[in-house]
């Protein structure tokens, strides 16, 4: 009896490192590790970390920077995680005031969060498929070439920007924003209008407008509309505008329950 009680406090190695290193890189948020680093802070040879990582990269719960050879939270983690902080009901909510964007004006519709300076899209309804986006649920595109990623990095400064990209803005497209005193200028923007915009930045032919979704005074999400560039228009914008505020209230009053 007793050896089996002794048994059931022993923790188990691997298992002990896969939770250390998860909680390690939770802590650091948008700020990625080295090996060398998460080998220092959990006192572990880097020859048993190793495969451990590669491991964990290829299965979606760490994201592998091959540039800076930084690790952090995949977005395995981030979709667990979403589960566990939202219910069905709360899901399906929001769900639902995506799909009246969607299908009242014909238009492409996702919610994301920021993740080491990509968007993560969390949901996405295009009920018409007119646009090819690389937008589908769980995938990630760098936040600086999109609305929706300028909502979420608005509330950074360029300080904290530029250790988010440290090889700096890699362009997507021809119109990507590859200066950081440009983008500098566009965060700002965003700050006093409220919304951001793009236009061919991260896909050719399309056009976005994006708001934040705030929590507690952070925010959490952003959620955009994108459109083809010819149907974007002055009066169309302020129409989806007005659309996406209306949605903003009705999502922050649900995160908030």
């Amino acid at each position: 009896m007793s050896k089996t009680n002794s048994s059931a406090n022993v923790t188990h190695r691997g298992t002990d490192r896969v939770l250390s290193i998860f909680e390690y890189l939770t802590e650091t948020e948008n700020v990625g590790k080295t090996l060398t680093e998460i080998a220092n802070e959990l006192d572990a040879p880097k020859s048993s970390l190793f495969p451990i990582l590669r491991t964990l990269v290829s299965r979606g719960y760490l994201h592998y920077n091959s540039l800076t050879y930084q690790y952090f939270i995949g977005y395995k983690l981030y979709e667990i995680g979403t589960k566990y902080a939202n219910d069905d009901n709360l899901d399906d909510a929001i769900y639902q005031v995506m799909v009246n964007i969607a299908n009242n004006y014909n238009v492409t519709v996702a919610l994301g969060e920021l993740v080491a300076g990509d968007v993560l899209f969390l949901q996405k309804v295009d009920l018409f498929e007119k646009l090819r986006l690389y937008k589908a649920v769980g995938r990630r595109t760098p936040a600086y070439a999109n609305a929706l990623g300028k909502v979420l990095l608005s509330d950074k400064t360029i300080t904290e920007i530029k250790k988010l990209y440290p090889d700096g803005l890699i362009p997507i497209t021809a119109k990507t924003i590859t200066d950081f005193s440009v983008l500098e200028e566009q965060l700002e923007q965003v700050r006093q209008l409220g919304f951001a915009r793009s236009s061919e930045e991260s896909t050719p032919y399309v056009g976005s407008v994006a708001v934040p979704i705030i929590k507690a005074g952070t925010i959490v999400y952003g959620l955009e509309v994108s459109m083809s560039i010819f149907e974007y228009n002055e009066n169309r914008e302020r129409q989806i505008l007005y659309a996406l505020y209306d949605a903003k209230s009705k999502i922050e009053n649900f995160i908030k329950l």
